[in-house]
């Protein structure tokens, strides 16, 4: 019998390539399958049997998720204020968009804080986030958010980006 010491032939690789590739797509697959959400247990009646619960909407099943539209807001704090001040100056800037924001929760919140440094410019995003939290409790409060620097804005500049949580009919 004579072995062949020299390189695998490319029909070879060839196969181990396809069942290589043919495994990392199953686990692809796998891992991209949504769980199913766990059906909500019926209700029972004086009789013992499961009574519908109607939705007051009409709709099968409320899904909920964050819009992808953010409302963008601008406008100028104090970077050395502080406390309440900060807290007052963020609320007096955001009650002028108090319409687009009544009734409205934020799912996620982007902002861009400018204050010389990067640092100190992702700092005053961070403290203007908690000041919108302690403004505007019934909206920012469950937010997540994120805070970065603006290089090209002015001192004391804030940009946000607001994602709204949404909700709407899902058919089964």
């Amino acid at each position: 019998m004579r072995r062949h010491r020299g390189p695998m032939p490319l029909i070879a690789l060839a196969g181990w390539l396809f069942a290589d590739l043919l495994l990392g797509l199953t686990i692809i697959m796998l891992g991209a399958q949504a769980a199913s959400p766990a059906s909500p247990k019926p209700s029972l009646g004086r009789t013992g049997s499961p009574v519908a619960s109607p939705s007051p909407s009409g709709c099968a099943a409320r899904m909920a998720g964050v819009g992808s539209k953010p409302l963008k807001l601008s406008f100028q704090v104090d970077p050395s204020a502080g406390g309440r001040r900060l807290v007052t100056l963020v609320k007096t800037a955001l009650r002028t968009h108090k319409r687009r924001l009544a009734g409205r929760h934020a799912g996620m919140v982007l902002t861009f804080g400018a204050n010389g440094a990067a640092g100190n410019g992702v700092h005053l995003a961070g403290r203007v986030n908690e000041a919108a939290r302690r403004a505007y409790p019934g909206v920012f409060k469950a937010a997540a958010t994120r805070n970065f620097h603006d290089l090209a804005a002015p001192s004391g500049s804030i940009s946000m980006e607001i994602y709204f949580v949404t909700e709407g009919c899902a058919d089964k």
